[in-house]
């Protein structure tokens, strides 16, 4: 089959400067010293498992088709059947310094005029965009080496791609010897995003598109990893892509990983799905979830304890895993790598992520816009079409209109021959962005503390070693998997090793407490806590405020000191979920409470900005509008404040209303009166009940275990006590639910938070 990635031997200026600045120093792509090794096709020596391994990459591409499903995965098959794109990476002898291109063009999709070769896909134009360079050199169509090797069968998240699935880590993997498939899900991927685009919503010709439905989405995802397996064991795999994986697969040693809805896709695998009646796959024997979501609260807990292999939680962003970590009661082992601020696509994208941003703002044809969106789309021409469509799935679907997710963790070289107007056209006519660039670019990348380079070696650390212990039954990583090694080496991990034993810390603040901060010249703040305070007037001026969104307030001649910060604050961006960050762009986001409270320490402490944390949890202030909760916030030009209300909103699917007011003065003093507080988190993460204080955003991540929460309740009508404060110090106070009931029996708590 004809491969669909480009092989580059010199990368380009921009691609370069992504691949070696300042976010990829620390992860090596030199390979270690194999060439013995090689010689005589004997084991590999280790190496670091956050390393590239003694085996050379070599990658390709293949299509299979599931003949027992249609395209939609609907049964019986009345079709030629479900094709899947597969991006194969695994371990060959021939060294190479070349590296290949990863493309988002699904040949399903791309490469099917008229529908002839697999009936009832879209023909979709293929993008301009030139894809992302591999990290690692890679040899498209090596030869595999000699010997036996464990499957890894991967699974995107939801509207991405096959290759930018942890394409770092799976190319790590492969270097350490393993054979990696990585599925495009028909029907939940990018093209079908852009099909969807296209066909339904500006009405241009296409065929049908295969969607699957957010109920069967998961399931038919787990089928594919089945299929899959299916087919690498019985050479099917082979036939297509010319190389013979079947013969030195271990199928004893099969394990499954997945990124966001890919994590939820490796653990139904291994769980089965209940309510649909489908079993676990017992052939598969570990499973790594990255980032993994319950999609729709879809797996139970009957689910859960059906899981009876080794399995690895890692980046504990979403909150699912501490909630029910403790409920996988049938596995032997099982980890959790919960990690402070992990930023949700950034690690599922990995050194792909600014190049592919960078490539998406080359792409776009800026004269065409705003016909793409505001009509006349089907006299344009399909590429331009295509490519303003994949820009849009980076910029809403991924970091949002606010683009934080650049700033945050790309190199300035991000913008490198990027005209101000194009950048324009690349948010669709919204000039701001470059007033923005400007002030930040100099900074950029703004949370080094939180790297892309730093989460990326993580991924590759536990991957490697976890899937050396449980499916090669090698010891030599084990190390990497013990909660003291990792408290000493990973400051940015809290480790967790077969119990989730946290004590809780339930809200103790009564409605009218008021917490008070007066600035103390440069050094801090004093600090009170009275009882019995009333809410001011809360102002008739509704924000408009949903989808964690946010507002910009700013008031001519209102501005107010900040202790540790050169300049007085002039914009408070105010964030749905409970947060008013004020970092001077009003174009940078707030933070989304959905995970640990580990998670949000980290969020809050190394946001690269002072953030005032009102409730910091998953609010939703559209949910309640037949309950009247709305967010307010005016000016109080007679008391010279700024007054900020959450009135009735309450935590992502749930109805138990939260209400508290902040006052910010021109003074500096910032107040927090409480009115209700509600003892839950969002549904799907009810034990985080949230975050309440004040942090300056710039702790170095070495000192993050150091910078501890407070008791407010404890200071409650006791007078004022000082507290220091600067850009890298924070006071906070953290509620949560405790886990440490359900797992007493196996050994000490863990309730370092």
């Amino acid at each position: 089959m004809k491969s669909h990635r480009v092989r580059v031997s010199a990368v380009s200026r921009c691609a370069k400067a992504l691949l070696l600045g300042a976010l990829l120093v620390g992860i090596t792509s030199t390979f270690a010293n194999g060439s013995s090794a090689f010689a005589n096709d004997s084991r590999p020596q280790p190496t670091p498992p956050d390393q590239v391994g003694a085996y050379s990459i070599g990658h390709t591409t293949v299509v299979v088709t599931d003949p027992r499903r249609n395209l939609d995965g609907s049964t019986p098959a009345t079709s030629a059947g479900r094709a899947l794109h597969l991006d194969i990476w695994y371990p060959t002898r021939v060294k190479t310094t070349e590296h290949v291109t990863y493309t988002w063009n699904n040949p399903l999709y791309n490469e099917n005029p008229g529908g002839a070769v697999y009936p009832g896909l879209p023909d979709l134009p293929a993008l301009t965009a030139e894809g992302s360079v591999s990290f690692n050199p890679v040899l498209e169509g090596a030869p595999l080496a000699r010997g036996e090797f464990p499957l890894l069968v991967g699974s995107h998240g939801n509207l991405v791609s096959s290759a930018k699935n942890m394409p770092d880590t799976l190319e790590t993997l492969a270097s350490h010897g393993y054979v990696v498939m990585s599925i495009e899900h028909t029907g939940n991927d990018d093209a079908w995003y852009q099909a969807d685009f296209l066909g339904r919503r500006l009405g241009l010709p296409l065929g049908p598109n295969p969607s699957t439905s957010a109920a069967g989405n998961i399931l038919q995802r787990t089928k594919d990893v089945s299929f899959v397996i299916d087919a690498a064991l019985g050479g099917v795999i082979d036939q297509n892509a010319g190389i013979k994986f079947s013969k030195r697969i271990d199928a004893e040693s099969i394990g499954v990983l997945g990124y966001s809805l890919g994590g939820q896709t490796s653990l139904a695998t291994v769980t089965g799905i209940g309510s649909a009646g489908y079993p676990a796959d017992s052939r598969v024997k570990a499973a790594f979830m990255g980032a993994g979501t319950n999609y729709g609260l879809l797996l139970n807990s009957a689910d859960y304890a059906n899981a009876k292999v080794p399995l690895l939680f890692f980046g504990n962003d979403t909150g699912i895993v501490y909630d029910t970590f403790n409920q996988f009661t049938g596995t032997p082992t099982k980890y959790l790598v919960d990690i402070a601020d992990y930023n949700h696509h950034i690690g599922g994208y990995e050194s792909s992520w600014c190049q592919d941003f960078h490539n998406s703002m080359k792409a776009v044809n800026p004269a065409v816009f705003p016909s793409v969106f505001t009509g006349g789309a089907a006299s344009l021409d399909r590429s331009d079409v295509a490519n303003y469509i994949f820009d849009a799935t980076f910029y809403f679907s991924y970091t949002g209109r606010r683009e934080s997710g650049v700033f945050d963790y790309c190199d300035p070289s991000v913008f490198d021959g990027i005209s101000d107007a194009q950048l324009v056209s690349v948010l669709f006519g919204d000039p701001r962005i470059l007033a923005v660039r400007d002030e930040l670019v100099g900074s950029m990348p703004l949370k080094p503390e939180a790297s892309i380079a730093e989460t990326t070696r993580l991924t590759n650390q536990y991957a490697v070693a976890f899937f050396d212990k449980t499916l090669k039954h090698d010891d030599a990583y084990s190390r990497y998997l013990t909660k003291s090694a990792n408290d000493r080496r990973n400051p940015l991990v809290r480790f967790v090793e077969n119990c989730q034993n946290v004590a809780a810390h339930p809200i103790d603040l009564r409605p009218g407490d008021k917490i008070t901060f007066v600035p103390v010249g440069d050094s801090g703040y004093d600090l009170s806590v009275t009882s019995g305070a009333s809410l001011y007037d809360q102002g008739l001026t509704k924000l408009a405020l949903n989808g964690n969104g946010v507002s910009y307030l700013k008031f001519d001649g209102f501005s107010f000191h900040v202790p540790g910060m050169p300049d007085p604050v002039e914009n408070l961006i105010v964030n749905e979920n409970g947060v008013i960050s004020t970092r001077t762009s009003p174009d940078i986001g707030g933070i989304d409470d959905n995970g640990s409270p580990w998670y949000m320490k980290g969020h809050l402490l190394l946001s690269a900005q002072f953030t005032i944390g009102a409730l910091m949890k998953d609010l939703s202030a559209a949910a309640p509008a037949a309950m009247g909760g709305h967010v307010f916030g005016y000016l109080d030009d007679a008391e010279h404040r700024v007054v900020v209300t959450y009135r009735d909103v309450p935590a992502a699917g749930t109805t138990a209303p939260n209400t508290l007011q902040i006052a910010i003065y021109d003074s500096g003093k910032i107040e927090m009166i409480v009115g209700e507080l509600a003892a839950t988190g969002a549904v799907y993460s009810p034990s985080i009940l949230g975050t309440i204080g004040i942090a300056g955003g710039q702790t170095r991540v070495a000192d993050l275990r150091r910078v501890t929460p407070i008791s407010f309740s404890e200071l409650r009508d006791n007078g004022s006590v000082f507290a220091p404060f600067g850009s890298e110090a924070a006071i906070f106070e953290q509620f949560y639910s405790g886990t440490e009931a359900s797992c007493q029996k196996h050994g000490e708590r863990d309730d370092d938070n």
